[in-house]
């Protein structure tokens, strides 16, 4: 998982030598996932620049601080969508380069020698019999059923339910749309939403996963407890 805020040009407009670029900045732990995203829309966008978080930071506080210098430099602001009138837009990332490191594709992929991590238990051998996560307490049977309760539980405080499609592996999909639930092995229905989740997982796998979308949505994996009983 590469976590990174990014700057997407999703359009450009060129007028009596006024150059316009409608510039998306957001957050991403698959950027190549989010970059397949946006050209479904629109083929004409480039990535620009990518800058990794402070190690004493989480992706949401760096996005916020990115989010705060665009303001600064921007003609226009549409929630994550920045216009930026001619050379604006390489000042604000020269100033950015000051505050966080700017990393390129190929930095990603070699510090990516693999796509998960390395630091969640290991819950071989054991059945969940209780999950609490933000404040809520919940009694699960199964880690299938533990996966469902986390996710329904977060996607419940949040807007943007579209965010979790980020959250992908190199060559499996674990989150997808009504009507593409076909694309997953062992689909389950998060309740409230118009979509699924890939519960086809081992307990470790699953847990990864609570984790991931945790962090995708700014939340402290802290708040996160799973209690087992062995088999």
């Amino acid at each position: 998982m590469s976590e990174v805020v990014y700057a997407i040009r999703i359009s450009h407009l060129e007028y009596s030598g006024l150059k316009i670029m409608d510039i998306k900045i957001g957050k991403s732990t698959d950027i190549d996932n989010t970059l397949r995203q946006y050209s479904r829309g629109n083929r004409d966008i480039e990535l620009l620049d990518m800058w990794t978080p402070n190690p004493d930071k989480t992706l949401s506080t760096a996005e916020r601080g990115v989010h705060a210098v665009a303001e600064k430099y921007a003609y226009d602001k549409q929630s994550e969508k920045f216009v930026f009138l001619q050379g604006a837009y390489q000042e604000f990332a020269e100033t950015v380069n000051m505050l966080l490191q700017n990393v390129s594709r190929d930095d990603l992929a070699a510090k990516s020698t693999s796509s998960e991590s390395d630091d969640v238990d290991d819950y071989t051998g054991t059945t969940p019999s209780v999950i609490k996560i933000l404040g809520e307490t919940h009694d699960v049977g199964t880690w299938g059923e533990t996966l469902t309760t986390a996710v329904t539980q977060i996607l419940h405080d949040v807007d943007d339910h579209e965010r979790i499609m980020e959250i992908q592996g190199r060559t499996r999909t674990y989150f997808a749309k009504t009507g593409d639930q076909s694309d997953l092995v062992r689909p389950q229905k998060i309740p409230d939403t118009d979509l699924y989740l890939e519960t086809n997982l081992s307990a470790k796998d699953c847990v990864r996963r609570i984790r991931q979308v945790m962090e995708k949505y700014g939340y402290d994996t802290a708040e996160l407890e799973i209690f087992t009983e062995e088999t």
